[in-house]
């Protein structure tokens, strides 16, 4: 059951708002997410798939930022944008994890790695397509025990990439600052030419491991050049 529920929400995440995102117009880039305002979460749409993460806004002004905590739930915030990688490239953000999930004594099926697929903090950028099967996701990671620059294709849907960019907990309770080219790794995960991308998303998820994490995010800009 824990394996069906598990490919349902990749294969959802991956899907999310795709009749929305076609329909939309584009928006205007570059696009900048502050989370200094309490009510910064109103455009971003909430994806339950066990139990809800809590998703606050914490400080104002310059200082504001999104922090999630999650108890043995997962659920992730979605915004709908679309861009063309090739012309807008570059996806920017800061992030700090307070608490990873705790991975000790897990790891039932499929060698552990469905039990371990929790990550306390994770940012998606979805490119959606009218085949459902065709849509593809890149997803950046923060991982404790995985080596940074690990590249790892979902087991539930070969569409779903996820690249690990900070590893470990030598960074735990500090702000990071992540800086990716969308455009060049698409191209280095799927090795083909990124479509249209249509939403980023954000997640923290404790529930395969049956436990808490802590993260936050701020200051996400996304589709500007260098």
């Amino acid at each position: 059951m824990r394996r069906f529920r598990t490919i349902t929400f990749y294969l959802l995440v991956s899907g999310a708002f795709i009749l929305a995102i076609y329909t939309a117009s584009a928006y205007e880039l570059p696009k900048w997410f502050s989370f200094n305002k309490k009510n910064s979460l109103q455009e971003w749409q909430e994806k339950i798939f066990k139990n809800k993460v809590i998703y606050t806004i914490e400080g104002t002004d310059k200082n504001g930022y999104l922090q999630a905590r999650s108890d043995k739930s997962c659920s992730g915030l979605v915004y709908k944008i679309r861009f063309k990688p090739k012309e807008s490239s570059i996806m920017s953000w800061q992030w700090k994890v307070e608490k990873f999930p705790s991975k000790a004594g897990t790891g039932s099926e499929i060698g552990g790695w469905i039990e371990k697929d929790d990550y306390a903090a994770r940012v998606y950028v979805i490119f959606p397509s009218w085949l459902f099967t065709s849509t593809r996701s890149l997803e950046y990671v923060w991982a404790e025990d995985i080596e940074e620059d690990t590249i790892i294709t979902s087991p539930y849907f070969g569409n779903i990439k996820l690249m690990v960019i900070e590893s470990g907990k030598q960074n735990m309770g500090q702000w990071v600052y992540e800086e990716r080219n969308i455009y060049e790794d698409y191209k280095k995960c799927f090795g083909s030419e990124p479509p249209m991308a249509g939403a980023i998303a954000l997640m923290t998820d404790t529930d395969n491991t049956l436990s808490t994490a802590e993260a936050s995010y701020k200051e996400i800009r996304v589709g500007y050049k260098k």
